[in-house]
């Protein structure tokens, strides 16, 4: 589907091509497919949220997408378009970060060359600085042995400085690595290290020395399946982090790989539609240094025909308890509402977040939540295919969500693109939070003509006040004029100024730290959680700020992105930091507590320690809007 002045029509050599390869179309009869143009053109489902009346003019970078791939310049923003407010460095080389992806796209095609690795963000020495880990892949000729192919630790320095620790942390590994999370599971003030791969699962606990233990075994984690993203969070409110693991398909390397249509010669990685999805995972921590897998008894054996590759952990209805959203591959998504006692409900259809706003089950690859709209609730944004849209599934309570990515600017910038890791981070300090996404293609169909791209131009979207996103990407930084194979995103403050900056992973080149040198519209505060009858990072917990002018509501992250782990400490714009008027905690396990009058330091860092608030009763209450 080709696009001529914000309309779409079809375009024979692209549109059935891509779509009969992913297995989506033969869901389009004619009736549907009319639909599905007619949606395009004039802006999709309504919805019952209010909009601008005035929808901002597209910029170059909104209408970029499905140009000729020419060169690898990004052309500049329109003169009508807004000035974007970001500006972005890529530092990777003077970081001294030379990891690169192991495992990269051969003439296999093999589909364990697609994902790429994932990233996490932690300070994994307790030194007050964030530390980065790569997870890294393999390949089935030329196994990874060396310290080049193992997954790989860099130590913060500071001054954006990191130093590769891999071999003194104990942490060299390989195989066919794809997520990874960080959490204190055994709550002994450190974070401990998780990592999914095809074929097996991996647990490296922190012995709080600089070095790390593999305890898989010990821990009971034998899985031989395709595991993709992975999440810790606090699930039955014991004071224990739980994990969940996201699993794909079944596939081996002795598969052929497929062709292309009409192209015989042309080798492709298989789409995952002719085959079985693998039930994910829902490991128990019995608090004794195992987890126990109870998926199935928990309710979560809907995912057995899955093929999930995201995942996040929230409290969608406020009740107190940690749910599970799982994004998957041309396959519904899953939310599994959490009703006590380790078991769960699947209620995607209900909340109307199970398939795209196209009206199919979508390709989906990454998401993230955020409170984009200022209501209250945290919404989600789920990345798709290309010529499918991203999806923003607004969120209004009791009354489930309503999909407004085309009222909000989204369909007309995500269309084009092959999108997998989307990071949601108030990146100007303007209370609102804007959209990271990183796109590129599973496959390289430069060779059918200009319509194609392979490598593709990560984008930043700019929440202009709830109302709608603008793509300014075209004017943030010289990496946002490249293209690349973009996969997952993490984001945290890397360099501890304030503000959230961002790793981003790529195939056949090396990762991207970019520190966020944009303009701030507020004065910001670190906040950090410290359970003690909670899980002690208490990851998916909620917290509320009010201030003087405004209430936020945020969470501590518990997966999200693609693949990625970010940190767990929540970054919020306030208009200085004597603003705060009160800060409200969910714990995990539905404990309320109040801070009133808070002071930050110097730096901005606050941290709230359970049972040194005032404890509310536990309630179902909700936030209201800003």
């Amino acid at each position: 589907m080709r696009r001529h002045d914000n309309t779409y029509s079809l375009d024979a050599s692209i549109f059935p091509l891509e779509l009969a390869m992913t297995g989506h179309f033969h869901f389009c009869n004619r009736s549907l497919l009319l639909l599905l143009l007619i949606t395009v053109a004039f802006g999709a489902f309504p919805s019952c949220r209010s909009r601008s009346d005035q929808p901002d003019t597209p910029s170059a970078a909104e209408t970029h997408g499905n140009e000729p791939a020419t060169n690898n310049e990004r052309s500049d923003p329109a003169s009508d378009a807004p000035p974007s407010p970001f500006r972005f460095e890529l530092m990777t080389a003077e970081a001294g970060v030379d990891f690169v992806y192991y495992g990269a796209p051969t003439d296999r095609a093999f589909m364990t060359e697609q994902n790429g690795g994932g990233v996490a963000l932690a300070d994994f020495n307790n030194d007050g600085r964030l530390d980065v880990f790569f997870v890294n892949g393999s390949d089935f000729r030329l196994p990874g042995r060396g310290l080049e192919q193992s997954n790989q630790l860099y130590l913060a320095q500071g001054a954006f400085r990191y130093k590769n620790a891999t071999r003194a942390a104990g942490l060299v590994a390989h195989g066919f690595g794809m997520g990874c999370t960080t959490d204190d599971y055994d709550n002994d003030g450190f974070s401990d290290l998780f990592v999914a791969a095809y074929g097996q699962l991996r647990l490296w606990r922190n012995n709080g020395d600089g070095t790390f233990s593999e305890v898989t075994q010990e821990a009971g984690f034998d899985s031989k399946l395709w595991g993709t993203s992975t999440a810790f969070a606090d699930l039955d409110g014991d004071g224990l982090s739980d994990l969940y693991v996201v699993n794909y398909v079944d596939w081996s390397p002795e598969e052929p790989p497929c062709h292309r249509p009409g192209h015989p010669e042309m080798l492709t990685v298989c789409s995952p539609m002719n085959r079985s999805g693998q039930r994910d995972a829902l490991y128990r921590n019995t608090g004794d240094g195992r987890f126990v897998e109870i998926g199935a008894e928990a309710g979560m054996a809907d995912a057995a025909n899955a093929k999930g590759l995201a995942l996040s952990i929230s409290d969608f209805d406020q009740d107190g308890r940690l749910d599970v959203y799982v994004a998957n591959d041309q396959t519904p998504n899953d939310l599994y509402r959490n009703v006590g006692q380790m078991e769960f409900e699947e209620i995607a259809v209900v909340q109307g977040v199970a398939i795209s706003s196209d009206g199919v089950p979508g390709a989906s690859m990454g998401v993230a939540l955020a409170d984009y709209d200022g209501n209250g609730q945290l919404d989600m944004c789920i990345t798709n295919f290309r010529n499918q849209v991203n999806d923003l599934f607004a969120n209004y309570g009791e009354a489930g969500f309503v999909a407004v990515n085309a009222q909000m600017g989204i369909d007309l910038v995500s269309r084009p693109m092959l999108s997998f890791g989307i990071v949601a981070a108030d990146f100007d300090l303007d209370t609102w939070p804007d959209l990271f996404v990183a796109n590129g293609h599973i496959w390289d169909l430069t060779s059918f003509g200009p319509g194609y791209e392979f490598e593709m131009h990560p984008q930043l979207l700019w929440n202009r006040r709830g109302e709608r996103f603008t793509d300014v990407s075209a004017d943030c930084g010289g990496y946002f004029k490249q293209r690349w194979l973009g996969r997952s995103a993490a984001v945290g403050d890397l360099d501890n100024d304030g503000d959230d900056d961002l790793v981003v992973t790529h195939l056949a080149a090396p990762p991207a730290l970019l520190r966020n040198d944009s303009k701030r519209s507020n004065e910001s505060v670190r906040i950090q959680l410290v359970g003690t009858e909670a899980s002690r990072q208490s990851r998916g917990a909620r917290i509320e700020i009010v201030t003087e002018k405004s209430r936020h509501v945020t969470q501590v992250p518990a997966g999200g992105s693609f693949q990625a782990s970010h940190d767990p400490r929540v970054i919020v714009a306030v208009p200085s930091l004597a603003a705060i008027r009160q800060i409200k905690v969910w714990w995990p396990g539905g404990e309320i507590e109040t801070w009133l009058e808070t002071r930050a330091d110097r730096s901005g860092d606050l941290r709230l320690i359970q049972g040194t608030g005032t404890l509310s009763e536990q309630s179902n209450e909700r936030s209201p809007s800003r």
